[in-house]
């Protein structure tokens, strides 16, 4: 009998045994009489009460948790690491958390401290460093460093997919890369991120999907007749 041999390299073994022990690490979270708590994920013992009104799993080695509307951070002991002081939080996430006071938004790193200004009406999590915001009515991107990536000049704007983002300029939506530069046109009424190379747009009141070079490869189907054909598929498949 032959037996087969898998040649995997030492650094894939490493890297995945070092990631699965430290999620396994990671306290669990549990819920009791409505409140969230933390246990051990090893020994199954209570580290923190359930007395949370809610809280989220832990990423890269923090709990976000609600308190009597304020939003902070628990540390892998259960410790307060991030006091309740915000009124908005997400979890962390690329070395960031977005946080918010009096309606506006930055974002804070694993010490609690403010990296990027909370200057902004809107902010959405880092992805691929790169995090979509809002100021003074007018949408753009920033780097993790706070840097303006595209400056704030849409109307509106999607987060990026494929290298491209949709936004809205002059109440036409259309599609930027990462430079800013337009890469399809603004002319549609409404537009959706790109998904494997394809994106939703809507144009003259009629949806379509086109490439990433903006061809039109076909047309959306209704939704009146897409749910009167599945009721009438139900009805043949009954009788």
């Amino acid at each position: 009998m032959k037996v087969l041999c898998l040649s995997i390299p030492l650094w894939f073994v490493l890297f995945f045994f070092i990631t699965a022990c430290a999620i396994a690490q990671s306290p669990t979270r549990f819920y009791e009489k409505a409140k969230v708590g933390y246990k051990d994920s090893k020994t199954g013992q209570v580290i923190v009460p359930a007395q949370y009104y809610a809280g989220s799993d832990y990423y890269e080695g923090y709990a976000l948790v609600v308190q009597d509307g304020k939003r902070g951070f628990l540390n892998e002991s259960g410790k307060v690491a991030i006091p309740l002081i915000y009124d908005d939080a997400s979890v962390y996430f690329q070395g960031l958390a977005r946080v918010c006071i009096n309606k506006k938004h930055g974002y804070i790193d694993h010490n609690g401290m403010i990296t990027i200004p909370l200057i902004y009406d809107f902010a959405d999590d880092f992805i691929k460093s790169i995090a979509r915001v809002e100021k003074d009515g007018k949408f753009g991107f920033i780097s993790n460093s706070g840097k303006d990536v595209i400056p704030l000049q849409f109307q509106d704007a999607r987060n990026f997919s494929d290298g491209l983002a949709a936004v809205k300029k002059e109440g036409k939506w259309g599609y930027v890369d990462i430079a800013g530069k337009t890469v399809i046109p603004f002319e549609y009424e409404n537009a959706v991120p790109f998904n494997h190379g394809e994106a939703s747009v809507w144009k003259n009141g009629k949806g379509f999907v086109i490439n990433m070079n903006g061809k039109r490869l076909r047309d959306l189907e209704d939704p009146e007749k897409k749910e009167e054909k599945e009721r009438h598929e139900i009805k043949e498949k009954s009788e």
